[in-house]
């Protein structure tokens, strides 16, 4: 039986794969994804919420993270972590939205953003 329900953005390939993962894990079966707008309103890139489906409740942020976590048993582990400050902020950051650090490209040393993304041409492309 399901008990809960990830709403997801369908334009983000971040959340369409992490959702994929969660559905390996569920072993329980306990968990389902959908990209139907939740009752918190519509959701930015990669931002998630998640039903309570007993209750009803939607949570956002490091909340729907914990919920998540009680109902699939592989990531049990991570509501100890959830104690931690540093790992909470990662995972309030991560579960936000795209508009902060979660979601940029980290740079190569060396590089600034513009050169990350350009194409390499030249001698030291040929080599």
């Amino acid at each position: 039986m399901k008990t809960i329900r990830l709403y997801r953005n369908p334009d983000c390939a971040k959340c369409a794969r992490l959702a994929r993962m969660h559905h390996r894990l569920d072993w329980l079966n306990r968990f389902e994804d959908t990209t139907e707008v939740p009752t918190t309103g519509p959701l930015s890139l990669g931002e998630i919420a998640v039903q309570d489906l007993r209750s009803g409740e939607t949570l956002k942020g490091v909340e729907c993270f914990r919920l998540l976590s009680k109902h699939i048993p592989a990531y049990w582990f991570n509501l100890l972590l959830l104690y931690l400050p540093p790992f909470r902020r990662y995972v309030e950051r991560e579960v936000s939205g795209c508009g902060g650090a979660s979601c940029e490209l980290p740079l190569v040393a060396g590089q600034n953003a513009a050169q990350q993304g350009a194409p390499r041409d030249g001698p030291s492309a040929r080599a």
